[in-house]
């Protein structure tokens, strides 16, 4: 009869649909973690975020006398040309200036050289160009105080050499709260009370720096970046007082914040 299909029909028709639309797993690549990384590896390109002198990034900045985020970075190859370096900005970031000068791409417009972000109209590409080099540095200042967020960079030798891969781009508005006290500086004891700690903000309140002026303590950072207690390495260091050990030798802040962890030690070398 019209207008009545059967169970078994019905069954079949049901498991075709499943089969057509099956999105029951991740595509490849999916999910990535949530924190921007600071520098990424195609098989030919390295590209790295440089951070401050604190691990901070981007950097804080003045642009014609006014707050501003230097987002810096380094892209290097060992055996091609670095002709084109496209980073994907999102549209809500306020781009003051690049350095060297960039050609920049409206939202949803795509690099007009490599159609990288073609119909992504919640990014903007900005692409420097360079020639017969393997190592350039490019600079992206955002108005106002900026946070990173997790995006793409593209980098082309040639006509034909195309990669890509995921790095910190600037990509989140810092909202600042006027009527919210901050940090601009502290002073505490460190190190089982043998140190006096200078703690140094930027002007979200975020830790920057720590150093120390009493005789017998040092500042240091780990080598390599990365912290090492009890033989493992220390990921999340995030309290507001920091972790001493050692019998009380060394108290270091971070990570993540600061990214590159900042110590004081009662002895050399530090940490």
């Amino acid at each position: 009869m019209r207008g009545i299909l059967s169970s078994s029909a019905a069954t079949v028709l049901i498991g075709a649909l499943f089969a057509a639309g099956d999105v029951g797993a991740n595509p490849t690549g999916a999910p990535v973690p949530e924190s921007p990384p600071l520098s990424c590896q195609t098989q030919a390109f390295a590209v790295e975020a440089v951070t401050g002198s604190g691990g901070e990034f981007p950097k804080p900045f003045q642009c014609n006398s006014q707050p501003c985020s230097d987002y810096h970075y380094r892209i290097s190859s060992a055996t091609l040309n670095v002709d084109h370096t496209v980073f994907a900005v999102s549209a809500t970031q306020n781009l003051f200036s690049t350095s060297p000068t960039a050609t920049v791409s409206a939202a949803g417009a795509g690099d007009t050289a490599t159609a990288f972000l073609a119909y992504a109209d919640h990014e903007y590409a900005v692409r420097f160009n360079s020639s017969n080099t393997k190592s350039i540095e490019a600079h992206i200042f955002i108005s106002g105080q900026s946070k990173p967020r997790i995006g793409s960079v593209l980098v082309r030798s040639g006509t034909k050499r195309t990669e890509s891969c995921l790095i910190a781009t600037p990509g989140v508005a810092a909202v600042v709260d006027q009527f919210q006290p901050i940090y601009v500086a502290q002073t505490v004891m460190v190190a089982g009370g043998q140190c006096v700690a200078d703690l140094h903000y930027d002007a979200s309140g975020i830790l920057v720096d720590v150093t120390t002026d009493t005789s017998g303590c040092f500042a240091g950072q780990p080598t390599g970046g990365v912290l090492i207690v009890n033989g493992e390495e220390l990921r999340n260091n995030a309290g507001p007082h920091g972790i001493t050990f050692g019998n009380g030798t060394t108290t270091c802040y971070g990570p993540p914040v600061p990214s590159i962890p900042k110590c004081i030690c009662t002895r050399l070398p530090c940490p």
